[in-house]
C-alpha cells in the first residue's frame, strides 16, 4: 500500500511490445532451466512465478474492497511498481498496471469517523488476509498429508504451488517494515496495521471528505485547520 517510484506517462505500444518481449525471453530462460536435468519437483518454482501476478491482483482488490465494502473512498489501485503500462477507470478508483509485477499499493480515504483506526488496520490486513485464505483454501482442499507430500502429480504440485506463492506472499507482507521513497517512508500491510492504532483521530478526520483528481493522480488536499468539523 505505498507508492514505490515516481510516476511516468503510460507505455507506448512499441514500449509494451519490448517489454513484453523482455519478460518473454527471461520467462523462456526460466522454462529452460527447468527443462534441464528436469524432473517435477522444479516446476514449483515456475508455477509460483506463474501465481504470482494473480495473487498479487488479488491483493490489491482484496485492499480495495474491503475499504469500499467499509465505506472508505477508493482513490488508486496500483499493481506493479517502475513505468505504467496501462491505466484506466474501475469505479472511483484510478486503476494503473505497471512494469514490473512485484508490489503495488491502494490508496483510501474515510468518508466518515467510525472507529477509524480498526477500519484502517482492517483494511491493511485485507491484502494479505486474502492470500492467507488462498493458502488455507488449498490447504483444506488436498490435506496437510499431501500439502508436503514430494509428488510427480502435476496436478498436486500446481495446488502445492499455489498455496506456497500465496503463503509467501501473505507473510513478506505481514512482516513490519517501512518501504523508502523519494520523500518519505510508507509503512508495509503488517507495519501499517500496527501504526493504525498509534495515529491520532485527527489524522484520519482530515483526510475526510478527500477526492481523488484523476489527472492529476492526486489527493484534492483541505485544509487541515477544519479537520474537527469533517469529524463531526
Amino acid at each position: 500500500m505505498y507508492d514505490p517510484a515516481p510516476d511516468h506517462e503510460p507505455a507506448s505500444p512499441s514500449e509494451r511490445a519490448i517489454y513484453f518481449g523482455f519478460f518473454v525471453v527471461v520467462f523462456a530462460l526460466f522454462i529452460a532451466e527447468v527443462v534441464h536435468d528436469y524432473t517435477p519437483g522444479k516446476l514449483t518454482a515456475l508455477l509460483v512465478f506463474v501465481f504470482w501476478m494473480p495473487l498479487l491482483v488479488l491483493h490489491e482488490a482484496g485492499h480495495a474492497v474491503v475499504a469500499w465494502l467499509l465505506g472508505w473512498h477508493v482513490g488508486q489501485v496500483e499493481i506493479g511498481i517502475g513505468k505504467p503500462l496501462i491505466r484506466f477507470r474501475l469505479g472511483s478508483a484510478s486503476v494503473t498496471v505497471r512494469l514490473v509485477p512485484v508490489a503495488g499499493y491502494v490508496t483510501s480515504v474515510p468518508t466518515r469517523l467510525r472507529y477509524p483506526r480498526f477500519e484502517n488496520a482492517l483494511i491493511y490486513f485485507a491484502g494479505p488476509g486474502v492470500e492467507l485464505i488462498v493458502a488455507g483454501g488449498v490447504l483444506l482442499w488436498i490435506g496437510p498429508e499431501r500439502m508436503f507430500s514430494i509428488s510427480r502429480d502435476y496436478g498436486l504440485i500446481a495446488w502445492q504451488s499455489l498455496a506456497l506463492a500465496a503463503a509467501s506472499q501473505a507473510i513478506m507482507n505481514l512482516i513490519p517494515y517501512s518501504v523508502h521513497t523519494r520523500d518519505q517512508k510508507h509503512p508495509n500491510d503488517g507495519l501499517g496495521i500496527i501504526v493504525s492504532f498509534l495515529r491520532p483521530v485527527s489524522y484520519y478526520a482530515q483526510m475526510v471528505g478527500q477526492t481523488f483528481d484523476h489527472e492529476q493522480q492526486d489527493w484534492e488536499a483541505h485544509d487541515s485547520a477544519d479537520w474537527w468539523k469533517r469529524g463531526r
